[in-house]
């Protein structure tokens, strides 16, 4: 059945979309709610990024941002994001129907119209063989955390195969690479990201939180992809024409630079913090892509291309030990992520 709190706000945005103002008591009126359960609603859809403003006045009440209109079917990536975490584009249950759902939250048969065509025109796939991501079953409990304020307790998997328990305080949530990302912070500390898949348990307590002012999920996340794998170790590759279009598909920081070349190649500039994940993502590309700094990933490059020959090698009775210094953490995972599967 749908959540009656998301069928509403649902409602709330299709009466503002139709209308250049509606005040906030004939929204409670048409609800059947009180004033203060609609202020509920507009913060929870304002804090998701819908264009809501409210308008002074005896008969205030509320109006989409003229400069952001949201029209259902033309919705953008990030407002299919909005709109998937909130719940209103979750299939419907066993034995129901998107309409019997719709019926029963007292949803317009306008309505049910735009969310049978959200539903038609939006999936978000998360169990792809290529990027099957075990965390999207996580979603309902966070999104209910997310939208009520609630802390959760939250058990995850650490990088060194250990676990951890901790309490933290759910902001919002990414789908990036094919990964779902929790962005949360522990009862004090910055918020960090946690990837669903390592997640194994998300238990709703009886604390809850204020969502920090002036913070927004899409300029930490930016900011914080910005960082990521940054730092003063310069890393020189040259790529040729048959591989450019897709390293350049990658994303770069700001102090990467292209170089290109009148044959069609170009060498890419990099800056990281470590160059150990840049192994299985050059010898994924063969002769296409060589590195020309440092001399020690060089070197570890072609112990690993020796040591993957070695494994085809018949007269080799098992296979020999990998090559030392090789990484055994989520390199690989981290150098493929983003790549286009299709390329």
């Amino acid at each position: 059945m749908v959540n009656p709190a998301h069928a509403r706000q649902l409602g709330i945005v299709q009466m503002l979309r139709t209308r250049t103002h509606v005040p906030a008591r004939e929204l409670a009126d048409r609800f059947g709610v009180t004033d203060r359960t609609i202020y509920r609603d507009i913060t929870t859809l304002t804090s998701h990024g819908i264009p809501i403003q409210a308008t002074p006045g005896a008969t205030g009440g509320y109006r989409l941002a003229p400069e952001d209109p949201l029209d259902p079917l033309t919705l953008d990536s990030d407002q299919a994001m909005r709109l998937y975490v909130l719940g209103f584009l979750d299939p419907p249950t066993a034995g129901s129907t998107a309409e019997d759902r719709g019926r029963a939250a007292g949803v317009s048969s306008t309505m049910q119209e735009v969310m049978r065509r959200l539903a038609q025109r939006i999936h978000f796939d998360t169990a792809d063989w290529y990027w099957r991501d075990e965390g999207s079953g996580h979603l309902p409990v966070l999104r209910t955390a997310m939208l009520t304020g609630t802390a959760l307790e939250v058990t995850f998997r650490t990088e060194d195969g250990g676990q951890e328990t901790a309490l933290l305080k759910p902001y919002g949530v990414v789908w990036k690479a094919g990964e779902w990302h929790m962005v949360a912070a522990r009862a004090a500390g910055p918020p960090q990201r946690y990837r669903l898949n390592l997640v194994d348990r998300l238990q709703p307590t009886d604390l809850t939180f204020a969502y920090p002012e002036g913070f927004t999920v899409s300029e930490w996340w930016t900011a914080t992809m910005e960082d990521y794998g940054k730092g003063d170790i310069r890393v020189e590759l040259h790529v040729t024409p048959a591989a450019r279009a897709e390293l350049l598909r990658l994303s770069l920081k700001s102090t990467s630079r292209v170089h290109e070349h009148d044959d069609g190649s170009v060498t890419i500039v990099l800056y990281v913090d470590r160059w150990e994940w840049l192994i299985p993502l050059v010898t994924s590309y063969g002769p296409d892509v060589t590195v020309t700094e440092p001399p020690a990933l060089r070197e570890a490059i072609v112990a690993q291309l020796r040591h993957a020959l070695a494994a085809y090698d018949t007269g080799q009775a098992a296979r020999p030990a990998p090559p030392a210094g090789l990484p055994h953490d989520d390199s690989r995972l981290r150098s493929t992520h983003g790549r286009h599967p299709g390329a």
